[in-house]
């Protein structure tokens, strides 16, 4: 599938390549056809000098008017420049060719480049306008321009002509109409494509995260528990508890412990098992609940704006913020009140942790002495574009700000 797709890819790109060349290559046939016009138009010797040098001009400004255009073409999206430039270009070109026809029939060459570039640069209605007026220029400067009588039979040949570089310029337009959509649908499915590998990258990642969290548990988790309920059953045979091997099995047992808690705060980091089963909403209420519960703290928890679903790493950074921010006030804040706040606002969801406690000047010990809590909220938030912010008064509380922008 996926070469299939590179190769697709790869023909868009050449594709595009050649429309470029196509473009270029009628441009300097116009630039060509103009420039032979003005050089056997100098050398008319039945010409006057004014006639000369009006011809002359006329067919550089042409020239000149043209790469302007053509600059402008090149800049813009799939090489065709914007109608108020194009047009007054095309209009101003069929003047000054039916001025240089009536001087001599040598400016007719002309004709053979700004048929091209009437259908490259104008939309198909402006286009085939403007060809049928060439072609009625065409005939009345052969009839009533050269003092002859209109003849019919000239005019339904011009117009023949005229219809016919229409229904051929329609043609050229419905290939480049089609050039343009398979580029869009390339553009398309080259940006399906990436959300796609995205979506398959944090998908991988969940899933990872997901068998790391069972391999610990069943693993390291699990003997933790066993080397525990080992060492327990070796301390209950020992008869002499204040001896030194009483006193090492005890030390192995506080180690196995420690480690146990560890492994479990690992295994709840990657598999945060409050967020299975509910909301972030949900999960965070849970979570004040239980703090305020065994701290003795009353905490409450609100709401606002409409909860959206958010990518589940976003929902794990808010609740893991939420339970970093309560244990700081725990060890830090000496509060008695505390207002965790989640707030759904359009673009952007924040959660706001406010206590009422002695403020970051006047924690004891303060929370930037050790450790890596805040640091690691604003590593979390900072991967998802969000900010921590802190805001604190001596005696009058803290206030944790976690700002993460929403995506589409």
């Amino acid at each position: 599938m996926s070469d299939l797709l590179a190769k697709v890819q790869a023909d868009g790109e050449g594709n595009g390549r050649f429309w470029q060349r196509f473009q270029l290559f009628w441009s300097g046939f116009f630039v060509l056809a103009t420039g032979a016009s003005a050089a056997l138009g100098w050398q008319i010797s039945a010409q006057s000098p004014s006639q000369r040098s009006l011809g002359l001009s006329l067919c550089l400004l042409m020239i000149g008017f043209h790469l302007v255009v053509q600059w402008k073409a090149y800049r813009a999206d799939f090489g065709r420049a914007q109608l108020h430039f194009s047009l007054p270009f095309v209009i101003f070109s069929i003047i000054a060719w039916f001025i240089l026809i009536r001087i001599s029939p040598i400016y007719y060459l002309v004709l053979f480049g700004l048929f091209s570039q009437i259908y490259i640069m104008l939309p198909l209605p402006y286009a085939s306008v403007s060809a049928l007026l060439v072609a009625g220029l065409m005939a009345y400067n052969q009839t009533v321009g050269s003092g002859e009588p209109f003849s019919w039979q000239i005019g339904l040949i011009y117009l023949l002509v005229g219809v016919g570089s229409v229904i051929l310029g329609a043609w050229i337009h419905a290939i480049i109409q089609k050039s343009e959509e398979r580029r869009e649908l390339l553009d398309q499915l080259q940006a399906t494509q990436a959300e796609l590998a995205e979506a398959e990258r944090r998908a991988g990642i969940l899933a990872e995260r997901q068998r790391l969290a069972h391999e610990i548990h069943d693993t390291l988790a699990q003997g933790f528990i066993s080397i525990i309920m080992h060492l327990e059953t070796a301390e209950q045979g020992i008869l002499e508890p204040a001896s030194e091997t009483a006193y090492q099995i005890r030390q192995a047992k506080e180690t196995a412990r420690h480690n146990l808690q560890q492994a479990r705060r690992v295994v709840a980091d990657l598999r945060p098992e409050i967020l299975e089963n509910g909301s972030l909403p949900a999960a965070i209420e849970r979570t004040v609940q239980r703090w305020s519960q065994q701290h003795g703290i009353p905490t409450s928890m609100h709401t606002t704006g409409t909860p959206l679903p958010l990518h589940p790493d976003v929902d794990v950074t808010l609740l893991r913020a939420t339970q970093e921010a309560l244990a700081n006030i725990h060890k830090h804040a000496q509060a008695h009140a505390v207002s965790v706040t989640l707030s759904y606002m359009g673009d952007t969801v924040l959660l706001d942790v406010q206590d009422d406690g002695v403020g970051l000047n006047g924690a004891k010990p303060s929370p930037f002495g050790g450790g890596f809590g805040l640091q690691a909220m604003r590593e979390r938030a900072a991967q998802f574009g969000g900010e921590l912010l802190l805001e604190s008064e001596p005696d009058g509380g803290t206030t944790l700000v976690v700002s993460i922008p929403i995506g589409d």
